[in-house]
């Protein structure tokens, strides 16, 4: 040990900043439920970071490639998805394709009166 008292700490007193933490001492927990994660496309500073926000605080989080940044936060959202309980969650939102456009009206082979087009010709 290194001398000094935990005492602030083992009694759940409010530490100061100041305060040094041993290494492994777990400072604060924060719960999955109603946690949020995503990109943070608005933060400039760093590639690749996901703004995590859990018991109202927000982290940046930055990873090292893009393939971590969805592996992370698919983690993320399958914890805070699990996190509550089963009359409380919602449905989970899986990724969203976007459907078929259509690009005009579609055409027939018909004339104004509905009747086909074409193939009636007579062979001359």
């Amino acid at each position: 040990m290194s001398g000094r008292s935990s005492t602030s700490a083992s009694q759940g007193r409010p530490r100061s900043p100041a305060q040094e933490d041993e290494p492994g001492e777990l400072i604060k927990a924060y719960t999955m439920q109603h946690a949020e994660s995503g990109i943070a496309n608005d933060y400039f500073k760093r590639r690749n970071v996901i703004r995590f926000r859990a018991g109202g605080e927000q982290f940046l989080l930055q990873a090292r490639d893009v393939s971590e940044v969805v592996e992370w936060i698919e983690g993320l959202h399958s914890a805070a998805n699990v996190a509550l309980d089963l009359d409380e969650r919602v449905m989970p939102r899986g990724p969203c394709s976007p459907g078929m456009r259509r690009r005009g009206p579609r055409r027939t082979n018909t004339d104004t009166e509905g009747n086909p087009q074409g193939g009636n010709e007579p062979i001359a």
